[in-house]
C-alpha cells in the first residue's frame, strides 16, 4: 500500500481543514469503476487529506472537497500509476534480509541476504553433517543445510 496526499485550495492547507472529501470518480483506466478508498485528514487540522491504495493498473480519480469550497478549490483530479509501487518491490537499504523462518520482503532484502551469505560465516559440523551459514559479524543464522557424504558423492539437502 502506498500513501497519497491531497490538498484542496491554494495557499496554507490549514485554511481548508475539517472537510469531508470523497472520490466522485475512481476508476481503472477511466473505464471500470473501482471501490474508492476513504479520505482522512491527517494530522487533524492540517488540511492535508490522506488515502492509501496499492494500484495494480492505472487509476484516474476526481476528489470532491465538498460544497463549502469555491468551484476553483473544490475538485482535485489525478492519476495513480502502478509504477509508483515499484519501490515496494525493489525495497530500501533498511530492509531486513530475513531469517531461517522469514524470507526478505523485497529484492533489496534478497540482495542483502546474498551478500550476508557470501561474506558471512559458515560452519560445517562433521558429527551431525550440518552446514550453518550465519550473517557477517553476528550469530544470526541465515540457513542450515544437511550434508551427506558417501564414497562417490556429497549431497546438500
Amino acid at each position: 500500500m502506498k500513501s497519497y496526499w491531497l490538498k484542496f485550495g491554494s495557499g496554507d492547507p490549514a485554511a481548508f481543514t475539517g472537510l469531508t472529501p470523497t472520490f466522485t470518480i475512481f476508476s481503472a483506466a477511466g473505464i471500470t469503476a473501482l471501490a474508492a478508498p476513504a479520505l482522512t485528514e491527517l494530522p487533524t487540522g492540517s488540511g492535508l487529506y490522506n488515502f492509501q491504495y496499492g494500484p495494480t493498473v492505472a487509476i484516474i480519480f476526481k476528489a470532491d472537497g465538498g460544497a463549502a469550497l469555491a468551484a476553483g478549490s473544490r475538485y482535485i483530479t489525478g492519476t495513480l500509476d502502478p509504477i509508483q509501487a515499484v519501490d515496494e518491490k525493489v525495497g530500501f537499504s533498511s530492509d531486513s534480509f530475513g531469517s531461517t523462518s522469514a524470507d526478505p520482503g523485497s529484492m533489496y532484502g534478497y540482495l542483502k541476504r546474498l551478500q550476508e551469505i557470501m561474506e558471512g560465516n559458515a560452519v560445517f559440523t562433521k558429527s551431525t553433517g550440518t552446514w550453518d551459514i550465519s550473517s557477517r559479524g553476528s550469530s544470526t543464522l541465515l540457513r542450515s543445510k544437511s550434508l551427506t557424504n558417501t564414497t562417490t558423492v556429497a549431497t546438500k539437502s
